[in-house]
């Protein structure tokens, strides 16, 4: 069985890299990845963001099925990658220093 709901099993190249517990996870991945494989995980999820939110929540959110729950941190993720190609046409902040020491507190939970 795949770690994402049947329909969405092309997403699943992009489960180990973007499939992270927290919004600062999710922000630190965005920060270190390549540009290109960010554009190519927005190109890809982008067109199906509304499908795959219909789906997540059929659930509620502290009671989805892992796959959903999986499903549901790569459109938090995605949230991060369209910062990325539509903000800042980069992975960071132009001009921000990095590595930084910033850290993200706290964010939605329980995938905050």
């Amino acid at each position: 069985m795949g770690r994402l709901p049947q329909g969405f099993e092309a997403f699943e190249e992009f489960v180990d890299y973007w499939d992270v517990p927290t919004s600062h996870d999710r922000w630190m991945r965005r920060s270190g990845a390549d540009y290109q494989d960010i554009v190519r995980f927005y190109d890809a999820m982008t067109p199906r963001m509304e499908e795959a939110t219909v789906h997540v929540e059929r659930y509620p959110l502290h009671d989805m099925p892992d796959d959903a729950a999986c499903l549901f941190r790569l459109l938090l993720a995605l949230m991060q990658a369209a910062i990325a190609v539509e903000l800042h046409q980069a992975s960071r902040v132009p001009y921000s220093p990095w590595p930084h020491t910033l850290k993200i507190g706290a964010g939605l939970q329980p995938f905050g």
